[in-house]
This record gives C-alpha cells, structure tokens and sequence, in this order.
C-alpha cells in the first residue's frame, strides 16, 4: 500500500484485546488497517537517501508525509488501561516524583559557566520552571495539596529523589570549582584551555589557541579547532588524510607533534557515537590520564575522594571539534544530561555495546530473568535432545531484554531530540543544524527509524548465527558437550537454531513497509511495533509542545498551568517509564493524554487557591 493512502480518520471498532503492548511483542499480525501509517514511516525513513532528491525536495516531502502522519495517527489509538488514571494508587506516588524531579530540572543543566566559543543555543535556553524561580515551593505545596499527601509522606519520596539525584550536587561543585581555578588564572585563556585540556586527557603538544571551552553546571566540552572529518579520513588504521587543527602555523609545527595531535583526534572520531558506556557524556576518555593534581584539588573542592571526581568526570566530559558544537550543545546539555541526573537511562547505554553478543550458556543478557541456553538441552537416556519449552522462555526473556536496551536507547534520542524542538519552536531566530528532514520544531522521526531498523541487525546477530553460521553451531556443541551426551547434541543444536529461526521470525524482521497477511491482517513484526509506538509518542510530545505555545505571550509564569509545561511531561513520561520499562513502553502517548493531564487539572486548582501567589 503506497503512503499516498491517507491514514484513516477514525477506528470504527476497538480491538477486544490491545495491539501495542508487551506482551503482544512476538505476535505473527497486526490489523491491515494499521498499513498507511507504516507506508508513511518508511516513506519518512527514506527522506534520508540522496538519491530521492535535493534536501530541498526532500524536505518538501518531509512536511507533507509529516503532516499526513500527524492527522491520520490517532487511527491507531487504542483503549487507556484503568490504572494510567491519576485515580490509581501507583499513580499517585510516581508521579509525585516526578513532580519533585522537575522541580530539580533546571538543574540539569546551565548557561555556560565558561564559554570562549560564543554559543548561542545556551545562553537562554527556555524552562518552564527556572532554577531559583518563585515558584518551586509553590509547586510543591500544590502537589502535596492536589494529591492529598501528609508532610512527612511528602518528605520521605523527596528524601528518595534527593538520592536519586545526589549526583547532580556533586558535578555542580566539580564545574564551579574548575571556574574558580581558571578565574584565578585569569580566566579561560587560550593558554588555560589548552592546559586544561592536558589535565584531563593526558600531555600532548597542544598550544594556546589548539583548544576550546564551554563548559555548563554538569557538563564539560573540550573543543578542538578542527574541521570536520573528510571522507576517508584517518582512522585507526592510518589510512587517508590525517586530521589537522585549523589554526594559523599548523603546517610549519614538528611532524612528531601534528602526528600526536591527529592520532588523538583520529581517536576521539572513532569513538564519537551514541553507544557509551558513560552516559551521558560520549566518546574517547580515559581515567587513567587524568593529571592527579587536578584531580585531588577537584575533590578538595567538593568534599569527595579523588578517585569519586574521576568517575564523575567520566560522565561530564566530551570533546567535539569547534565547528560542530552546536550540533550537539543542546541535544546533550539539555536533552541526555538531566536522563542520568534525574532519571536512569545510563546502565542501558552501558551495555548497548553488548546488544550482538554470543548467547550464554547459563545466563540471559542484562535485565532478563533465567537460565541460559543450556537449559534447552536434556539427557534423556544417555541422548541429548532439545527442550522446546525451555529454549523457547530462554530465547524469549533474552530477546525481550535485549529489544528492551535497544528501545530504551531510542526513547533516550527522542526524548533529547525533543529539547532541540523545544529550543528551534521557542528561539526560531536562532536555527540549530539538523540532520533531519522533517521540520525542526517536530521529531526526527526519519532518523528515529532508521536508528531502529539497524538495533534490529544487531539484536538478530547472535539468533542469526545459530541458525545460519555452522561454525557458531559447533561452538555451542563443543561449550555444551561437558554437560550432556555427545548423542544427539549436534542434532539438537542443529534443530534450536532453525526452530528460534523460525518461531521468533517476528523479532527478526527488520523491514517495515506492510505486507499482507490475510484475513483483514498485515504481517507483524517487533520492528513495526517498536516504530509505531515511537511515532504515537512523537506524537503526543508534538502536540504538547504546539499546545505550550499556542495564544501568544504568556501573561503568567508557565508553572501555573502544569500540563503546558513539556519539562514536566519529560519527567512524568521517565518516570513512569522506569517502573516497568518493558510494559510501560507501549503505553507511554497513553499516560501523556490520560493521568498526566487529570493530575496537572488537579496541581493547577490547587495553584490559584488564595495563597498560592
């Protein structure tokens, strides 16, 4: 079915059972009726091949398919299960935190304590609740009003969430003891920057000029006045052109010293992705390289152990290269910081990397439950044979695990992604480069896709090579033949690679334009449904930022009416996310228009009642 279906306006019957949930994952089906909006997603995906046309053209198209997209989602709406109401008793407490998680938002990140690059997009960044802002005791009493909470309950959860996010005290201590150290020195000279930048990453022949700074409550950017890389550039095999600084003399300094530089560069290249293992902060570091000195004088300053200030640096510095910064200055200062500070995405970043690997023997990946793979194979008799059963709740508890980093990971993005609407619908004079097609206040919804299409790949790998790779096979044979007969054990591996092949074929298919199933269904597969649950949030998130800025200049501070508030959204769609990530997933657009909604109805009354001003 082409995109140039329009989607339908309204379901005419609700399903007996819901289609995007959890356990509906590895279902064979979804309904035909669910077609046009996969049409216009993968339509949207390929916004993004070159050969379709100039980016002109193609963002011409961008808009179209978005506005269609937009019109026709809410075809696939389905029934708000009862305890999403703000009426429910688990609603009260989580979301109570993550009301008391905003009032910390504007914490998370700052305008530039340091800043010899003159970034724009930081200097005021637009919160609904600022830092210091009259309104946060406000707040909170309303919330203790609104959802009828005792003092020392209220107390209790904001005691829990002061741990959660102790963190974030100690990298505002950490940035404003390194600007207290570069004002003794006169400030962030080209000398100090440069010094700085040996401090934390070890001695290299850097000159004043070499290096830039800009550097937030809670995070640290090393800028190198670098171009951006060419193609075939040097990689960790030397081959192509080496990078180089874009500074007056770089051709006329010692070859031993341009090849230092550039190998570091080279490296920081190589390692610049969104898979990190130090969230939020991304790319190379090594703790090792820290000068001590500097180190002990941070932990002076803020009350910690040496050893505590390396760790935490860890998650705060990143270098970039000069031009480049507002590429990502608001996506990560405003958009990933506050997901480890007052949330915690960071162990799922930490072992994405791990998200291809070979299945384990007596162990599922991260995060599932139950035995590992050999629990399929059983000696009956002095003969191995296959257990269906077992390896089919193995292969379903680690594949559920490993979508659910994948997931988490593309969650994280849009959520990020999001403040960068956020900041281009709020400051429109001030444009940030973007790699998307589709319009800048909107989602990136066509490197969303794209994004998840490839974590399919890669979530696939290791099922992939059971069934595919002989050598993989014999692998697991001989890792298996210790613990069971060598009678039948080939033939038993043999059989689960084909049978996970087959029977989990949905969890495996990385396509995503509709095919017919018959019987009034398409084909399913966990790639589509991950992608349209993502649009139905991308969906939800559009509206409520449209809606915060609808009637003009605001005439009272936007805290008062909560629900216009998108930090809060944020925060209350993290939250609930984190008490069942597996579960909560599906019903993430639902929670936004249903509890989230009652419960800022209920802040709000509780806001204009006489003495709240």
């Amino acid at each position: 079915m082409s995109s140039n279906d329009e989607l339908p306006q309204h379901s005419r019957s609700k399903p007996p059972a819901p289609i995007l949930c959890a356990g509906a994952l590895f279902d064979p089906t979804l309904p035909a009726a669910w077609a046009p909006a996969l049409d216009l997603l993968a339509d949207i995906e390929e916004l993004q091949d070159e050969s379709k046309g100039s980016r002109t053209e193609r963002e011409a198209r961008g808009r179209d398919l978005h506005d269609r997209l937009m019109r026709g989602i809410d075809a696939l709406s389905e029934p708000v299960p009862g305890e999403l109401h703000a009426a429910s008793v688990s609603f009260r407490t989580w979301f109570t935190e993550a009301v008391l998680l905003w009032l910390r938002f504007a914490g998370s990140s700052s305008a530039p304590l340091v800043d010899t690059i003159a970034s724009r997009p930081l200097l005021d960044f637009p919160l609904d609740l600022p830092e210091g802002s009259e309104g946060i005791p406000l707040v909170r009493q309303a919330l203790r009003e609104a959802l009828g909470w005792e003092e020392a309950e209220l107390g209790r959860i904001e005691r829990a969430m002061d741990h959660l996010t102790s963190n974030l005290t100690l990298k505002h201590r950490i940035t404003k003891a390194l600007a207290a150290q570069l004002a003794a020195k006169g400030g962030a000279s080209p000398a100090a920057c440069a010094e700085l930048m040996c401090g934390i990453y070890g001695p290299l022949p850097w000159r004043p000029g070499d290096v830039d700074l800009l550097m937030t409550s809670t995070a640290i950017f090393l800028c190198i006045r670098a171009s951006a890389p060419a193609a075939g550039s040097a990689g960790p095999e030397g081959s192509g052109e080496a990078p180089r600084l874009e500074v007056p003399g770089w051709d006329e300094r010692p070859e031993e010293e341009r090849r230092a530089i550039a190998a570091f560069i080279a490296r920081c290249d190589a390692t610049n992705t969104a898979e990190t293992a130090r969230f939020p902060a991304f790319g190379y570091f090594d703790r090792a390289a820290i000068d001590p000195a500097l180190a002990r004088s941070l932990a002076e300053a803020a009350s910690v152990p040496p050893e505590v200030v390396t760790q935490t640096l860890a998650t705060m510095v990143m270098v970039l290269r000069t031009p480049e910064v507002e590429d990502f200055v608001v996506h990560d200062a405003w958009g990933h910081v506050w997901q480890e500070a007052l949330a915690e995405f960071e162990w799922e970043y930490a072992v994405l990397p791990r998200i291809e690997e070979p299945l384990a023997l007596d162990t599922t990946f991260p995060g599932a439950q139950g035995p590992g793979i050999a629990s399929a194979f059983v000696d009956r008799g002095g003969r191995t044979e296959l257990d269906e059963a077992a390896l089919r709740r193995f292969a379903e508890a680690d594949l559920r695990a490993r979508i659910q980093v994948a997931t988490s990971n593309g969650l994280a993005e849009m959520l990020a992604d999001f403040m960068e609407s956020k900041y281009a619908w709020h400051r429109p004079a001030l444009k940030l480069p973007d790699a998307s097609l589709l319009p800048i206040t909107g989602l990136k919804l066509d490197l969303t896709v794209g994004d998840v299409r490839r974590q399919v790949a890669r979530w696939a790998a290791p099922y992939r090579a059971l069934a595919e790779d002989a050598g993989a096979r014999a692998r697991l044979v001989d890792a298996l033949s210790p613990r069971v007969p060598a009678a039948g054990l080939k033939e038993a591996v043999d059989r689960a690679g084909a049978l996970l092949w087959r029977e989990l074929a949905a969890a495996f298919d990385d396509t995503l334009r509709p095919v017919d199933a018959g019987g009034g269904a398409i084909r399913s597969s966990a790639c589509r449904r991950i992608v349209l649950q993502l649009a139905l949030v991308a969906t939800v998130l559009e509206r409520a930022l449209a809606a915060s800025g609808a009637g003009g200049p605001r005439t009272e501070p936007a805290w008062r009416d909560p629900a216009s508030c998108v930090d809060l959204l944020l925060m209350t769609i993290a939250r609930f996310y984190e008490q069942d990530r597996q579960r909560n997933f599906w019903h993430l657009d639902q929670i936004s228009a249903t509890g989230f909604v009652e419960a800022c109805s209920r802040l709000r009354a509780a806001l204009s009642k006489p003495g709240s001003s």
